[in-house]
């Protein structure tokens, strides 16, 4: 579980006498720190833990955090040249972000010959309404398409860029650091670590006439980055620490320092923890297909880890 690849927070270590990690101020001392401070004490063999962001919650770039929509609380928006849409509309019905417009399926088909078939058999396909609203607020008058069944043309809808847009409004949660110990780490003692608030957000969905889309969240794992290489790749959010584990490495994501962090700025390692959030993506209909994309949320931590000695 442990690579060389991501983050963490600060805390604080109570290890074993068996491990040389005493804390009693008759017997150790944190090299790293000035006189008067060390290693928080906690109860013997209990590691002290921390929940907390440790700084500023931040994307990946190019990635965006998304809006309120959590899968059905509000009307669903499209875009056209930078001017939202409603996808959905009751009486002018599907909005077409690549062309501007909406398409509905006329209750009544015209009958066949009808020069909105367009030299077409209606078991051909379908003949659609088609609206175009403008973004000076009017729309064109109403038109008709005709919409090939052979051409796998319907729904007129692009339930890709749907997808995209879908998973762009879901809220994937950025972590939230738990850390034990919570204050001061020690070389070489076990640290625990755990991310809150990775509740996935609900399904989104939008469906067309004959096809839909459907955008299911996923977390694929935590990397947690202290910079020099230490890093730890972790398959779930981990497992929050609890006094009764006492000083047992985490089952799930932990990591151990080999060195203290006296040397660095501000006498702390800091670095980042990301979720590697997943929006998988099931289209149906004609044009079925599935696919991820890739929705990373990180937040920035800073840990302070201090070397003990034993003094004779």
């Amino acid at each position: 579980m442990l690579n060389s690849r991501k983050p963490a927070r600060r805390f604080a270590v109570v290890a074993s006498l068996s491990a040389g990690l005493l804390l009693s101020s008759a017997l150790t001392a944190a090299a790293d720190e000035p006189p008067g401070t060390g290693a928080e004490t906690c109860s013997l063999n209990v590691i002290c833990s921390h929940t907390g962001t440790g700084g500023s919650s931040t994307s990946t770039p190019g990635t965006s955090q998304g809006g309120g929509d959590t899968g059905g609380s509000g009307p669903q928006l499209c875009s056209y040249h930078d001017t939202q849409w409603a996808c959905y509309d009751p009486e002018r019905g599907y909005f077409n972000s690549d062309v501007g417009c909406y398409f509905r399926p006329l209750d009544q088909q015209p009958a066949e010959g009808d020069k909105a078939w367009e030299g077409h058999k209606p078991s051909e396909g379908t003949v659609y309404s088609k609206v175009c609203p403008q973004t000076a607020g009017g729309q064109d008058g109403l038109q008709t398409q005709f919409v090939s069944n052979a051409a796998g043309a319907t729904p007129v809808i692009n339930l890709t860029v749907q997808a995209k847009l879908l998973a762009d409004r879901m809220v994937f949660p950025a972590p939230k650091a738990g850390l034990a110990p919570k204050e001061t780490a020690v070389v070489k003692a076990p640290v625990w670590l755990w991310a809150e608030g990775m509740v996935a957000p609900k399904p989104s969905s939008l469906t067309v006439p004959g096809a839909s889309v459907t955008v299911t969240a996923q977390l694929d794992g935590m990397t947690w980055d202290f910079g020099q290489g230490m890093t730890v790749d972790c398959a779930t959010a981990g497992t929050p620490y609890d006094p009764v584990y006492k000083d047992a490495k985490s089952p799930d994501c932990g990591y151990e320092f080999a060195s203290g962090s006296g040397t660095r700025k501000g006498g702390v390692f800091t670095g980042t923890v990301t979720a590697h959030w997943r929006a998988h993506v099931v289209i149906t209909g004609p044009q079925a297909k599935t696919f991820d994309i890739d929705m990373p949320r990180g937040s920035d931590l800073a840990l302070k880890v201090a070397e003990v000695q034993v003094l004779n």
